[in-house]
């Protein structure tokens, strides 16, 4: 089994293939959590459910997101800096298509009539797609990336909260150092919101899974 690629470069500083592979992190991460909060939730828990529907509310929008950016930005991009990736990133664009009706179908499951039975099935369908998804682009893509050393300034205040909120959700379990060498690439517009925006990450995380998360993650798998 190939090893998951490192969070940091191999001089040891981050990149936007730092920034990627913390999603890719972050999306096994949630569906882990997702995995272990569906098999012990009862129907009476209804506290915990409506947790479980509006985090999974912005899990499907921060998966859907991301592939839309690599559909429209990245993946534009390697293939004309790369063509001998055009075969890799058509199959990778495939793919999304294919995890699509696996996010409606978990909109359905985790809708107002909960169906805890369907959320459990999509969560592993999701899980079994995204392992190979998230594998081959880390292969094939994300070394591409490791020489991009600067985060795009956002264009606005609004656009600064959003990366901030995105960067809260993706550090959740991170080890530290790696965070701190990813500070070094963020604006300062950027980086002056993440403090508050991990707080209320982290909270929001507790509330919603009930427990603290261990924070020693170094590679694209969730440690623990």
């Amino acid at each position: 089994m190939t090893s998951p690629p490192n969070l940091l470069n191999d001089d040891g500083t981050a990149s936007m293939a730092t920034a990627f592979l913390m999603s890719h992190h972050a999306f096994r991460r949630d569906l882990g959590c997702f995995a272990r909060a569906l098999g012990r939730l009862t129907p009476s828990d209804s506290g915990q459910l409506e947790a479980l529907r509006q985090e999974w509310r912005w899990f499907r929008g921060a998966l859907h997101g991301h592939h839309e950016m690599e559909d429209t930005r990245v993946f534009p991009h390697v293939r004309g800096q790369h063509p001998e990736l055009a075969a890799a990133v058509d199959r990778l664009s495939a793919e999304h298509q294919r995890i699509d009706p696996l996010l409606l179908r978990g909109d359905q499951a985790f809708g107002e009539s909960f169906d805890v039975s369907a959320a459990r099935t999509v969560v592993t369908e999701l899980t079994a797609l995204l392992d190979e998804h998230l594998a081959f682009e880390e292969a094939q893509v994300v070394p591409n990336l490791r020489g991009a050393k600067e985060f795009p300034a956002p264009g606005s205040d609004e656009e600064a909260a959003m990366f901030a909120q995105g960067f809260a959700w993706s550090s959740q379990g991170v080890a530290p150092a790696v965070l701190e060498r990813l500070n070094d690439m963020l604006p300062a517009k950027l980086k002056e919101r993440l403090p508050a925006a991990r707080a209320e990450f982290a909270e929001r995380w507790r509330r919603v899974w009930q427990s603290e998360p261990v924070t020693t993650s170094t590679t694209s798998i969730p440690a623990g």
